[in-house]
């Protein structure tokens, strides 16, 4: 276990943490007849972009803010330049800058001093939030004096850059545009341009790009070329994300927009020109047959901006690494301990036999955890395929999955308790039979330690699990099976050098007493999954049945352990317990009821709408789940303390909360759409509406830090 602390070392100590911005900030002023304008020029280093005003799939828009002592300012801004579009690691759609864009602001009759607050998210394989002020002073007879640093650039330079921002235009006679519907949820946007030679087309940009538009989003845009007509043409998918809206607003059934939705569009002309062009949509087709006739039988165009070179690779390798060290630290969450300590006292039981068979053991145990991995990541992979919004923990969100659960486990207790003597994962380890029997206990034993870790997070795994979220099937397969490889590591460690185990005490009748121990830590875990079972569904309904079946269960262990082996009578006592669940199941919601969520003294319930409510104040945000352990310990630690309660008036702080315990869309979509894809999860979101993401541990100090 001596290489841990070098990983850790190695990615701590990586100049990927270095807290420098790799973007800096230059003013000036461009006088245009009577018109004065405040330059803001971002300076990028090399490969680094930052964000347009639709950042696309992830990043954030650049934000400019002015104010004059304490006041806010209004300055009206021109066309911001026109963005490239990026294809980022696991083919996600960004647009913004590289190089050094100029942001132009009229002054109009600004007199006095003036500060320009500037804030971005700088991107390369890693993404920075950064930002920088600059200062100046409009003094009486109209001169401007920047008292912070200047860009570099010459007037001339300066007049050139305002004279090639987009322009609004009306809409050109050779662009043809169509709505038609692809699902309940999506809609797609196909387009026609005439007379367009295709090597007029910059392929770092798209044809058309889209400005934001909720509750629509766009997708990236694929294009076609006609040689012959000197046609291009253009589709691009848009999801329509309404429900989740406040009031909820549905895509409509037939097909017209009530009111008609407006729609801008960035507009790159053969001429190199960008112009901005409106249009509004009454109506979309219900069928999207006969559009399809635009693409067959046409050559495709290679539009996507070449990634940064090393961009992807290295950014995948840093983020295998993340997965490893994630599922490293996963041993020693209190998810995963039971059936760990199982596993642990199993390698004490090996210590006499050979060394080839004590790696054989050892690699049926870590065969269990990475391919139940893999498993998770191709149902991810499906549910993903399907629109779903799924995320870390998933299948703890389903009460099904929960009982059953619940049973083998509580099953599991049994037999460490002595009620009976089949072999179930890890307890044969325990009991004095031959420990050289078969690997199926040791393959089982992987498979619970893998579900049991799920509701954990550790530091490291959330980053890795965003980037395999947003990522393709191969880089989701990939990053779970690292996480896999982490957890399983120790074991394939202690296999391949048996020495390291060396300091465990040998074997003996003292292990008999241990599993005592290591059944009551098994019921623990059986009780809080009992918890958790019992918030997905009506505890008042429920309650009983659970409680049923614990009895019931025992009782037919308990008769068959020391009243009687008759198979028929045995037969008879499990009967019963299946038959309590399957009727149970068919008989009783595995949903709550609906009822209104209670607002907590301090803590008010996360919705859409609360969010949208709060803004014009500071918020901290808070995202738990009753199956999340980590969640647990950080409101025990932190959050329930009277420390934090203090802090947070202090700073007039308001509290939300969003519990993920039940399957949540409106949840998982904000999470989503912060590159979060598990809880906890901790955000602050600024007066302005920007939120900022503290990732998922906390401190008051790294909140108070963040109030900035």
């Amino acid at each position: 276990m001596r290489i841990v602390p070098w990983l850790l070392l190695f990615v701590l100590s990586s100049p990927l943490w270095a807290r420098e911005d790799h973007a800096k900030l230059g003013a000036d002023v461009l006088t245009i007849g009577q018109e004065r304008y405040l330059a803001l020029t971002i300076q990028h280093e090399p490969k680094w972009h930052t964000y347009w005003k639709n950042p696309g799939d992830a990043g954030i828009a650049t934000q400019f803010k002015f104010l004059q002592g304490a006041t806010p300012l209004e300055l009206t801004a021109a066309e911001w330049p026109a963005p490239h579009r990026y294809i980022e690691a696991g083919d996600i759609l960004t647009y913004g800058y590289e190089g050094d864009p100029t942001f132009f602001f009229r002054l109009g009759a600004v007199k006095g001093d003036l500060k320009a607050e500037v804030k971005w998210l700088v991107c390369k394989d890693i993404c920075l939030p950064g930002g920088q002020d600059t200062e100046l002073r409009v003094e009486p007879n109209g001169n401007v004096i920047i008292k912070t640093a200047r860009s570099g650039l010459s007037d001339s330079e300066l007049l050139k850059r305002h004279s090639v921002l987009p322009k609004a235009q009306a809409w050109p006679s050779e662009l043809e545009v169509y709505l038609s519907r692809t699902s309940e949820k999506a809609l797609r946007l196909d387009y026609t341009v005439r007379s367009f030679p295709a090597d007029k087309l910059d392929r770092h940009r798209n044809l058309l790009t889209p400005f934001l538009a909720p509750p629509m989003g766009f997708k990236k845009e694929e294009l076609r070329q006609d040689e012959k007509a000197r046609t291009i043409n253009g589709r691009t998918l848009v999801e329509w994300d309404g429900e989740y809206q406040d009031p909820p607003r549905p895509l409509p059934a037939n097909g017209v927009f009530a009111p008609p939705v407006r729609l801008r569009f960035l507009y790159q002309t053969p001429d190199g020109e960008t112009w901005i062009l409106e249009k509004d949509f009454t109506h979309f087709s219900l069928t999207a047959t006969g559009l399809e006739e635009n693409f067959q039988g046409l050559g495709g165009l290679d539009v996507n901006a070449t990634p940064a070179k090393g961009g992807y690779t290295s950014n995948l390798a840093i983020m295998l690494l993340f997965a490893f060290i994630g599922g490293l630290i996963l041993n020693l969450m209190p998810c995963v301990l039971p059936v760990i300590s199982l596993k642990l006292f199993g390698l004490i039981k090996y210590q006499a036999l050979p060394r080839s068979r004590v790696l054989t053991h050892n690699l049926a145990y870590s065969a269990g955890v990475i391919g139940t991995f893999l498993t998770l990541a191709g149902v991810i992979v499906a549910l993903k395929a399907s629109g779903e919004a799924v995320g870390w923990g998933f299948q703890l969100q389903s009460p099904l999955f929960v009982l059953g659960m619940v049973t083998v486990l509580f099953v599991m207790a049994l037999n460490l308790f002595g009620l009976f003597e089949f072999a179930v994962p890890g307890s044969r380890l325990l009991n004095g039979g031959p420990a050289q029997d078969g690997l199926t206990s040791d393959v089982l034993s992987g498979v619970l330690s893998t579900i049991l870790s799920t509701p954990c997070s550790a530091p490291f795994l959330g980053t890795a699990l965003a980037f395999a979220f947003t990522g393709n099937t191969a880089t989701i397969m990939l990053v779970f099976a690292f996480v896999g490889l982490g957890l399983a590591f120790p074991f394939l460690l202690t296999g391949a050098f048996p020495r390291l185990i060396a300091f465990l005490p040998r074997p003996g009748a003292w292990m008999e007493k241990l599993k005592y121990f290591l059944g009551v830590t098994l019921l623990i875990t059986v009780a809080w999954l009992s918890n958790v079972f019992l918030s997905l569904v009506d505890p008042s309904l429920w309650l009983w049945p659970l409680a049923l079946l614990f009895i019931t269960l025992f009782f037919a262990f308990f008769f068959r352990a020391r009243i009687s082996r008759n198979p028929g009578l045995n037969l008879l006592f499990f009967v019963f317990p299946v038959a309590l669940v399957l009727g149970a199941v068919n008989q009783l919601p595995l949903q709550p009821p609906i009822m209104p969520q209670a607002a907590h003294a301090l803590w008010t319930p996360w919705t859409p709408q609360s969010a949208s409510e709060l803004q014009g104040q500071w918020v901290f945000m808070d995202f738990t789940a009753e199956w999340c352990l980590t969640c647990k310990v950080n409101k025990r630690l932190v959050l329930d303390t009277a420390e934090f309660e203090k802090m947070a008036a202090e700073k007039n702080l308001k509290l939300v909360r969003g519990d993920w315990t039940q399957r949540d869309e409106r949840i998982a979509k904000f999470l989503e759409s912060h590159g979060v894809y598990g809880v906890p999860a901790y955000f602050i979101q600024k007066p302005d509406g920007t939120v900022v993401k503290l990732g998922e541990t906390v401190s008051i100090g790294k909140v108070v830090g963040s109030l900035k």
